[in-house]
């Protein structure tokens, strides 16, 4: 029976095996024996599978030994032994996978992609349920396999079976903090992106759409990566009406644990659990401005660059555009993180419902008067611009403005533009209005919005 655990310690990467060794670079395309052989004639240390690196000692008969390795088949087969400058004998086999080999960590480093890690906790959760809480040993690849068939993942049973390191402990200590906190049961069955799934985001949309909103963003509304159904569920017990009432029900299955959503992150040692917009309305946290930021925090003017940073009493919001002449994101900076980010949509809603006047659309509205000033030299569209700029900046003249603006290109002028109509809007509205549109957005960007619904967070 196959064992999990005596693969490799927990925090082992990848193995360079010597089929590893005979592939290329998935990033580079530059074979693996190709980037060894120049790791070693530069004296460089390679990281090991088990941990720490080793520099490996040059010499003639090695690089002829990797060579013959590259260029006959026979010897592919075999690990390549080597001695570090440490004096300590090694093989090949013994490197890890690496991000130099185009490896990114491999699968015990937190690489993985979320479907697999995602699909793989399903996997986990179901064995537990059904064998009880044991150490990582117990839960063997027949374990998983069982457990694989009883859940409704995207991932193939190869994907999940090759989960190993941090990550198949996150989903050991995770499956083990939900059981013991009674989140999970021998009811429910584990979903990531299947039909249930996905019918319960598409009642959200018609939730939307029958209270005549703009429907938030899945992971807004519920940043769920995985759900946990009771068996007794039926999709009909979800109201569509209004959202009101889809999250009402919503709550009312979460907290009988008929209908879990689990949100993932990576667990290294010990599982905590926070709960959600577990009250209606949601508990949302109240923010206050303190400072716009048209220019560099450190240094720099308006013209320096082409966004803008508001500051709030917990952190900073940064305004940029994603691309070229595309519209611009509020990006979420905590104080020890990112907290995600709201689009230009929705800092438009904000404003609608806040300050009672809509910020223009970004392709009809900022991006063509950025265009029209940029080609046609536009006296309207430099007015605009003027009249905002100079709400900040009174001390320049309309002649020195406009030299200065039609010195940039039109994609810098769009960014600009945008960002100083959101500057604006928060600026003649300083007070309690311009707080709770700071607050919205923030909540937004945490999935703590006014109308998203419950869920459990599992995290270290």
């Amino acid at each position: 029976m196959e064992n999990f655990k005596s693969f490799k310690p927990i925090v082992e990467a990848v193995k360079m095996t010597p089929a590893e060794l005979n592939k290329n670079n998935s990033i580079t395309k530059e074979p693996r024996i190709d980037i060894l052989i120049r790791l070693i004639q530069q004296e460089k240390p390679i990281e090991l599978a088990k941990g720490g690196s080793v520099t490996i000692e040059k010499t003639d008969e090695l690089l002829k030994l990797l060579i013959d390795f590259k260029k006959s088949q026979s010897n592919k087969k075999f690990a390549i032994p080597f001695m570090g400058i440490d004096g300590k004998n090694y093989t090949t086999s013994d490197l890890g996978k690496s991000s130099v080999f185009g490896g990114g960590g491999g699968s015990g480093g937190g690489s993985l992609n979320t479907k697999v890690t995602e699909s793989h906790q399903c996997v986990m959760c179901q064995a537990m349920l059904d064998h009880g809480m044991h150490d990582e040993d117990f839960f063997t690849a027949d374990i998983l396999k069982a457990a694989y068939k009883k859940t409704f993942v995207d991932a193939s049973i190869d994907e999940v079976l090759g989960v190993e390191g941090d990550w198949f402990t996150s989903s050991h200590l995770s499956a083990m903090e939900l059981i013991k906190n009674k989140y999970i049961h021998k009811s429910h069955t584990f979903h990531r992106n299947d039909k249930v799934m996905n019918s319960i985001y598409a009642l959200k949309n018609i939730a939307y759409k029958n209270t005549n909103l703009k429907a938030l963003k899945d992971d807004k509304w519920n940043p769920g990566d995985i759900w946990a159904v009771d068996k007794s569920f039926n999709i009909k017990d979800l109201k569509s009406d209004s959202v009101k009432s889809l999250n009402e029900s919503i709550l009312q299955l979460f907290a009988d644990r008929t209908l879990v959503a689990i949100s993932l992150k990576l667990v290294k040692k010990k599982a905590k659990l926070s709960e959600y917009n577990v009250k209606l309305p949601p508990d949302t946290d109240d923010h206050k401005l303190t400072k716009i930021l048209l220019q560099g925090a450190l240094r720099g003017d308006f013209w320096s660059n082409k966004g803008a940073t508001i500051v709030y009493d917990d952190g900073k919001m940064a305004l940029k555009d994603g691309s070229p002449g595309g519209s611009i994101k509020g990006e979420i900076v905590l104080k020890t993180a990112r907290g995600g980010g709201a689009g230009w949509s929705i800092m438009q809603d904000a404003s609608k419902m806040v300050f009672r006047k809509k910020l223009p659309d970004h392709k009809s509205g900022i991006f063509k008067i950025a265009q029209a000033i940029s080609k046609k030299k536009d006296k309207k569209g430099l007015a605009i611009f003027f009249k905002m700029y100079n709400n900040f900046y009174k001390n320049e003249t309309f002649e020195d403005f406009s030299k200065k603006l039609l010195s940039k290109d039109t994609n810098w002028i769009s960014s600009k533009l945008a960002c100083l109509y959101v500057c604006y809007y928060l600026d003649i509205n300083t007070g309690p209005k311009s707080n709770r549109w700071i607050t919205k957005i923030i909540n937004y960007a945490g999935s703590k919005a006014e109308d998203s619904s419950s869920y459990i967070k599992v995290y270290t």
